[in-house]
């Protein structure tokens, strides 16, 4: 009967596992991040936060961050650019809202002043919110006049239109 001793792995010494290691927690940050923008494009704070989540330490975050940066990867105009559109096409609000949700995404004011402008030359605010209020105002012919106008009126503010816009709407429907 012969017993074996165990086999050691002496091919890397501790310092190259160690390195071995990072080089693997390195790759797998990088493609957690990979995955994040392959659902959407993300703003740069988006994606620290949900690598930070993730549990890997500032020190990598900021390099995978500065490496997607580099590669045009992660750019905070173009994901206010696409945030804008997309809500514009899918779901329309006003400046408002779209400023709160930017602004919430980390996206830098100058970033967001740049978006808004690019959507005011894009969009006429006043006539997406017409064609909202029109639609709203039938599902509200039941009510009494007035209170479906400040039903109206509120369901245009919670929209993120401003104040003008919404007065005027208001003023036209109530004709």
């Amino acid at each position: 009967m012969s017993f074996c001793a165990p086999i050691k792995d002496t091919s890397l010494s501790p310092k190259a596992r160690s390195k071995d290691v990072a080089e693997k927690v390195s790759s797998r940050a990088v493609n957690n991040a990979y995955a994040l923008l392959r659902i959407r494009p993300r703003s740069e704070f988006e994606i620290r936060e949900r690598l930070r989540t993730k549990g890997y330490d500032g020190a990598l975050i900021d390099e995978i961050v500065t490496g997607l940066k580099g590669r045009g990867d992660i750019d905070d105009q173009k994901f206010a650019d696409f945030w804008v559109n997309s809500r514009m096409h899918l779901n329309p609000v006003g400046d408002v809202v779209l400023r709160h949700e930017l602004k919430a995404r980390g996206v830098a004011a100058a970033v967001i002043d740049a978006a808004l402008e690019a959507k005011s030359k894009a969009y006429d605010e006043y006539e997406l919110a017409l064609a909202m209020a029109v639609e709203r105002f039938e599902r509200l012919k039941k009510l009494d006049r007035q209170k479906a106008m400040k039903r109206l009126y509120d369901f245009l503010l919670r929209r993120g239109f401003g104040y003008d816009t919404v007065r005027r709407i208001v003023e036209k429907l109530a004709k």
